[in-house]
């Protein structure tokens, strides 16, 4: 059942920098499990907002940073070319000092948080995870930004990884590649691949086709059981 939530801009500094976000919450007075969700190459626009809010009405602390510093555009070109030209380990910098924002709320506290990403934001969940050692769990939702198998060896936490067998930004190739790496580096994970959907079949409610509404669903549903167990 959903709950009630409340929404709001949040800020918080890394280095010298601010890092501007969204925040939602279940509205209630008591810690919660967290969950720090990277949007893709459209930054935190209003369809990650909505992702956001869902996942927050699913039990969820949910902080939704935004990596970029630039300003949003409806153009692909552009968007891509945000994502291309991204300072990557000033992006993990931000990701990782999330953490210490959201512990710094009474609704979080020392409950466990973990980290999840779309597209872009799959790839530097990844990074996110190989590289510290705050999240307790991670989500990847079909990575369209790929580290080097090499930087697979630092992830120590759960993942759970979901890809639509149509997406041309991943294809089944390389999704049987990330699996035989982290297989070969003894990996805690599970992979789900959803027939017939294409690419952000999750955060992207306006995709068309009742194929990727129905892998949504089942992908949402997935993940917030998997990680209520994780977040224990």
């Amino acid at each position: 059942m959903n709950q009630k939530i409340v929404s709001m801009h949040a800020a918080y500094r890394s280095g010298k920098e601010r890092v501007d976000g969204l925040l939602a919450r279940p509205f209630v007075n008591r810690p919660m499990p967290a969950l720090v969700l990277l949007h893709g190459y459209r930054g935190v626009d209003d369809a990650h907002k909505s992702i956001s809010r869902k996942f927050a009405q699913a039990g969820f602390v949910v902080l939704a940073p935004e990596l970029f510093d630039e300003e949003s555009s409806q153009d692909p070109v552009v968007n891509a070319y945000r994502k291309t030209s991204l300072n990557i380990e000033k992006a993990v910098k931000k990701i990782d000092d999330s953490v210490a924002y959201l512990r710094s709320l009474p609704f979080v506290g020392k409950k466990k948080i973990a980290l999840a990403g779309f597209c872009m934001g799959g790839g530097l969940a990844l990074y996110g995870l190989a590289r510290s050692r705050k999240f307790a769990a991670g989500v990847i939702f079909y990575q369209s930004l790929f580290p080097d198998p090499a930087e697979l060896k630092g992830i120590q936490v759960p993942l759970q990884c979901h890809y639509g067998a149509l997406d041309k930004n991943i294809s089944l190739a390389e999704i049987d590649s990330f699996k035989a790496d982290l297989t070969r580096y003894k990996k805690k994970f599970e992979i789900h691949i959803y027939q017939g959907a294409g690419h952000a079949f999750l955060n992207n409610p306006t995709l068309p086709g009742t194929v990727n509404r129905k892998a949504a669903d089942q992908a949402f549903s997935k993940s917030c059981k998997w990680l209520k167990k994780a977040l224990v």
